[in-house]
């Protein structure tokens, strides 16, 4: 595995997060918070869907911890962006640090059942990573759906910025 790969995919996952969290601020709170009967439902439970669990996977390979976020105190788009930017800052963190011998590390978190086998931390990064374009493109349906502005998320776009077309 290669650190520097994973690293650049954690910070292409940020710039993605970015974009995202600009095109939900031009939102109404209604808009936000209205039901599409899918996923997590609402804009707002999606964006904090993305970062909890890009705060909980994190904050567990990076120290061990097992620290949550609960959707009760996070119920506007300030306190989960707020939040995004803290989460953003330890998985920056995280990747410049990150070595191949860490990426091949075997984790566990403790609430899986016994019979479920450890994984390597490449494996959960890339889980983590796939896992948040999977919630953006929900969420960017959602927004689309509401008349809001949404993105290409493709990595060639953050790669290529200079292939996006207005």
């Amino acid at each position: 595995m290669s650190a520097p790969y994973f690293a650049k995919m954690i910070e292409a996952a940020i710039w993605a997060d970015e974009q995202l969290f600009a095109c939900a601020e031009g939102l109404t709170e209604a808009q936000l918070n209205q039901d599409f009967g899918y996923s997590f439902k609402t804009v707002l439970r999606q964006l904090f869907h993305l970062v909890e669990v890009q705060y909980w996977w994190f904050t567990f390979l990076d120290s061990g911890d097992y620290d949550f976020m609960y959707p009760e105190d996070y119920t506007t788009l300030a306190e989960v962006r707020a939040k995004a930017t803290e989460t953003q800052a330890l998985l920056r963190r995280y990747a410049a640090k990150l070595t191949d011998a860490e990426l091949a590390r075997m984790v566990k978190p403790k609430f899986w059942t016994p019979e479920t086998a450890p994984w390597s931390v490449w494996e959960a990064v890339h889980q983590v990573v796939n896992h948040s374009t999977d919630h953006r493109a929900q969420t960017l349906m959602f927004i689309h759906r509401l008349g809001g502005k949404t993105f290409q998320q493709d990595y060639l776009f953050y790669e290529r910025p200079e292939l996006i077309e207005d």
